[in-house]
C-alpha cells in the first residue's frame, strides 16, 4: 500500500510582510543613530562647558593671587581713558586696567583686559619692555572658549566714600555658541555657555 505524504511548502515573504520588515528596520536603525547623536551632542556639550567653567576659574585665581600682593596704599587711580564703554561720563565705575605695587619702592605691576584681542594680560613690571604674560596661560590658545571682558573697580564703604582696601572684579568666559551649534542659533546669547565670575580681593594694609 503506497502512502502518500503530503509536502507543505514554505511561502515566501509578502510584499506587506516586506514593507512592514523594512520599515520597522528603517525605524530602529533610526533610533538607534538619534541616540548615538545625542549621547555625541552632550558629551560635547558637557566637554565645553568644563572648558568655560575652568577658564574662567583659573582666571579668577591668577587675578586673586597677584592683587593679593598690591598694597592698597600703592593703587594708581583709574583712567578715564580705560574705563569700559557705555557709563556715564563723570561716572565710569568699571575699568580694563588697573596699576598698582606690592609696596613703595616696588615697581609698578599692571593688570589689563584688551577688548580687542579678547586678552588679559599680567605685566609684573611696566618699566621693562616684552616681559608681559597671558594670564589664562595654555588656556589662552584655545578656540573653545573666549574671555568676554575683564572689569576692575574699586570698593565703596558704606558712606559711599571710595575704599582704597578693595578691589572689585568680574569677569565673562563664553563658547560663542560653539557647544550648540548644530542644533541652534550660535549668534543668540541665549544659546551661548557662559561662566561669569565676580570677587573682591582685598589689599594689604602696607
Amino acid at each position: 500500500m503506497m502512502k502518500m505524504v503530503s509536502l507543505t511548502q514554505r511561502k515566501g515573504m509578502t510584499l506587506v510582510e516586506v514593507i512592514i520588515a523594512s520599515a520597522i528596520a528603517v525605524f530602529v536603525t533610526a533610533g538607534v543613530v538619534f541616540l548615538l547623536f545625542t549621547f555625541a551632542r552632550q558629551q560635547r556639550l558637557a566637554f565645553i562647558e568644563a572648558q568655560v567653567a575652568r577658564r574662567a576659574d583659573r582666571i579668577q585665581d591668577r587675578i586673586m593671587d597677584i592683587l593679593r600682593s598690591a598694597s592698597r596704599n600703592q593703587v594708581v587711580p583709574f583712567s578715564v581713558n580705560d574705563a569700559v564703554p557705555g557709563q556715564p561720563s563723570g561716572k565710569e565705575v568699571f575699568f580694563y586696567r588697573i596699576i598698582f605695587r606690592s609696596g613703595e619702592n616696588s615697581p609698578n605691576q599692571e593688570l589689563r583686559f584688551d577688548p580687542t584681542t579678547h586678552a588679559i594680560i599680567y605685566d609684573p613690571d611696566r618699566s621693562v619692555a616684552n616681559n608681559e604674560v597671558r594670564l589664562d596661560g595654555a588656556l589662552a590658545g584655545t578656540s573653545l572658549s573666549r574671555v568676554e571682558y575683564v572689569w576692575f573697580a574699586q570698593g565703596i564703604l558704606p558712606t559711599g566714600a571710595p575704599d582704597n582696601s578693595l578691589i572689585l572684579v568680574q569677569l565673562e568666559v563664553n563658547d560663542q555658541g560653539l557647544a550648540r551649534r548644530s542644533w541652534r542659533d550660535p549668534t543668540k546669547r541665549a544659546n551661548w555657555v557662559i561662566a561669569t565670575r565676580t570677587f573682591a580681593v582685598n589689599l594689604r594694609q602696607y
